[in-house]
């Protein structure tokens, strides 16, 4: 507060900076760090947690993109070691934690945003 009277202007909260896209393009969004370790471990299963608790185990993280105003990227990924398994679609900013499931150490980790896209 000021001590001489004046009214102070509040300091607005800084948004994520994210590279807008166009039609046509696709550049990566807040959730590209995730989805950097899901594609280096491609063929490896993966345990993805996500914000409200739901566990994926997920072998590939190639299936992402992001939608045209959008920060955050969306995935499809298979949950099972060939491509005839069942998939799950989820945005990035529901991921709380990707982890390695035989050392169940945590490759990387969040804090979530769920809802946000």
């Amino acid at each position: 507060m000021s001590t001489t009277g004046e009214k102070q202007t509040p300091v607005p909260l800084l948004e994520p900076m994210v590279e807008p896209q166009d039609i046509g393009e696709l550049k990566e969004g807040l959730g590209a760090p995730l989805l950097r370790v899901l594609q280096a471990r491609v063929g490896q299963p993966t345990l993805v947690r996500m914000a409200d608790g739901t566990i994926h185990t997920v072998f590939d993280g190639s299936g992402w993109g992001r939608d045209l105003g959008d920060k955050w990227e969306h995935l499809t990924a298979f949950l099972g070691p060939d491509h005839q398994a069942e998939f799950a679609f989820f945005y990035m900013s529901d991921v709380e934690c990707l982890i390695d499931p035989d050392s169940r150490v945590v490759l990387i980790s969040q804090t979530p945003a769920p809802g946000e896209s």
